[in-house]
């Protein structure tokens, strides 16, 4: 890799933790339920995945994300944010890169758009992520009950999320912007 991608990359990842971190920690939803909160966060670890590829998303997204938990007051579920964000973020560009090779091998050469492959992988890093909230939900409050009750509100949040990341990617891989995408110029 050369200098500049380096430097590209460094950069990329840091401003795509920035942006999971905000838009986690700006924009919250209580959850009376699990006394946690709902956000669209997801949408930009959705989204560092395109731009980053599977590690570096996975590093932006989970210290994004659990950056979000400390400053807002919810460090009790900092550490289980960050393996559940990272872990999900993981998941999804990983499925991503094995789908990518198999579509080379069939002869396509860009990815330049969502097909049924990239949504698969959003939903089984978004449930990926949900699993993992149960576990930390009933080890915090030490109930697995709360955990389980934890499901909607995860399941709402990257769905409506995923949303949003498609909304805004297929409107950024019209512009220039697009050949910062990991996928889209291989």
């Amino acid at each position: 890799m050369r200098r500049v991608e380096k430097t590209d990359n460094l950069v990329l990842t840091a401003l795509m933790t920035c942006l999971v971190c905000l838009a986690t920690y700006a924009l919250k939803i209580p959850n009376p339920l699990t006394q946690g909160y709902v956000h669209i966060g997801d949408t930009f670890i959705f989204m560092s995945v395109l731009v980053l590829g599977k590690k570096n998303s996975a590093i932006a997204s989970a210290v994004g994300a659990a950056m979000a938990d400390i400053m807002g007051g919810y460090a009790i579920f900092a550490i289980g944010t960050f393996f559940a964000k990272g872990l999900m973020a993981f998941v999804m560009g990983l499925l991503i890169e094995k789908g990518y090779e198999r579509t080379v091998v069939e002869g396509h050469t860009k990815f330049l758009s969502f097909n049924a492959f990239e949504y698969m992988a959003m939903v089984l890093g978004g449930l990926t992520e949900v699993a993992i909230y149960v576990v930390v939900n009933a080890l915090v409050y030490g109930n697995f009950t709360i955990g389980l009750m934890s499901i909607p509100g995860n399941i709402g949040q990257f769905v409506v999320s995923m949303v949003i990341a498609v909304i805004l990617t297929h409107a950024l891989l019209k512009t220039p912007v697009k050949r910062y995408f990991a996928y889209a110029n291989k």
